[in-house]
This record gives structure tokens, C-alpha cells and sequence, in this order.
């Protein structure tokens, strides 16, 4: 889950929630079990967003080429991003995250730019995804389309994979907090906060 980028949520009513129960521990009172139930909260609330396709602010993704072409839910072709996600508790703090390393691209958007050669390779069939890359595949060939589209189509004429020097990709947030997750979240420390007073 380490990774130099990350996603820091600051949610002024689950900050103050935790800074009351904080303050409200008998000395040597364990926050640790609190954050780990916090954990499992943004863990699955992330989880779910794969299966809505909407960010924790409820708007709705933008669909992938794929999932618009092909069908099936944007980022959810191999589920090993939402498969990834996992969260570490200490008892001062919670992270949930993945150390997938496209992950960022989706969580903010971007571009991508073609570093290797002159374009980026996209492939558009399930077979040029399970070929990893245009070098797996026997008989490609570059034409142009009447718009001006660089492809690589096969010896059948069928598209494989299009050529692009770069490509935005939007943001599709998943990591954050939604308002069910802020209600489930303040349950949380008030739930620890009487079970603490109560021993």
C-alpha cells in the first residue's frame, strides 16, 4: 500500500469526532480497534464505488471506451484494482489505498504520453488485450483511417489496436469518503467512545 502519492481525506465532522474521543479515553484507552473498523468502512465503501461506476461525491464516472464499446463496468475488467485495496491501522491514524501503480491515473485523471516510440498502443479487442502487445501478435499492420486514426489492423482487416501519441484519461475517483461513509464512520467513534466508559 506505500506509495510516494496518495489521497489525504480531511473531514472537519469525523476529525472532530475522533478529536473528542481522543480526548475522551481513560489513559492508556487503544484508538487502534476504532481505526481498523474506520478501515474496513473505506475499504468496502471503495470497493463499491467498481460496482456503481460513482465517486464518493455520487457523480457518476465517465464510461470507458471499453464498457461503451464492449460492455461490462469501467475499471472493473480485471478487478485487480478494486481487488488491491487495503488499509493499515495504527492507533493514531488509517490509511486505505493500493499499491497498483495505474491507480493514480484514475483516482485524479491525466494524459499519457507515448515514451517509447511514437504512439501509444490501445488495444480495442479482448485478443489484443490477452496479446499484452502489439509485438505478440502476428500479421499487424499500420493504416489510416479517412479521419486521420493510426491503427494496426490484423490480416482479416480487424482493428487490434489504436495508435495515439497520447491519451486523457478522466478522473474516476474511488478513494474517499461518502456521506454514507462519514455516517458509519461518526457511528464508529461514538460506538468506541461509550464501550470505553462503560469497562
Amino acid at each position: 500500500m506505500a506509495s510516494s502519492d496518495g489521497v489525504k481525506v480531511v473531514d472537519s465532522g469525523v476529525q472532530a469526532a475522533l478529536e473528542k474521543l481522543r480526548l475522551g479515553l481513560p489513559l492508556g484507552g487503544r484508538m487502534k480497534p476504532t481505526f481498523e473498523a474506520m478501515g474496513r468502512v473505506l475499504k468496502t465503501g471503495a470497493q463499491l464505488r467498481f460496482r456503481t461506476a460513482t465517486g464518493p461525491d455520487g457523480k457518476a464516472w465517465e464510461k470507458s471506451w471499453r464498457a461503451k464499446n464492449e460492455g461490462g463496468q469501467t475499471l472493473s475488467l480485471t478487478r485487480r484494482l478494486r481487488n488491491s485495496l487495503a488499509y493499515q491501522a495504527t492507533e493514531s491514524s488509517v490509511a486505505v489505498g493500493t499499491n497498483v501503480i495505474y491507480a493514480a491515473i484514475h483516482q485524479f485523471g491525466g494524459v499519457i504520453r507515448a515514451k517509447a516510440g511514437p504512439f501509444l498502443s490501445i488495444p480495442v479487442t479482448p485478443a489484443a488485450r490477452a496479446a499484452g502487445s502489439p509485438r505478440n501478435m502476428t500479421g499487424l499492420h499500420v493504416v489510416q483511417s479517412l479521419k486521420g486514426q493510426f491503427m494496426l489492423v490484423d490480416d482479416k482487416g480487424v482493428t487490434q489496436y489504436l495508435l495515439k501519441k497520447q491519451v486523457t484519461i478522466p478522473a474516476r475517483p474511488f478513494l474517499g469518503v461518502s456521506d454514507g461513509d462519514q455516517k458509519e464512520l461518526l457511528s464508529i467513534a461514538e460506538k468506541h467512545l461509550q464501550a470505553t466508559w462503560k469497562r
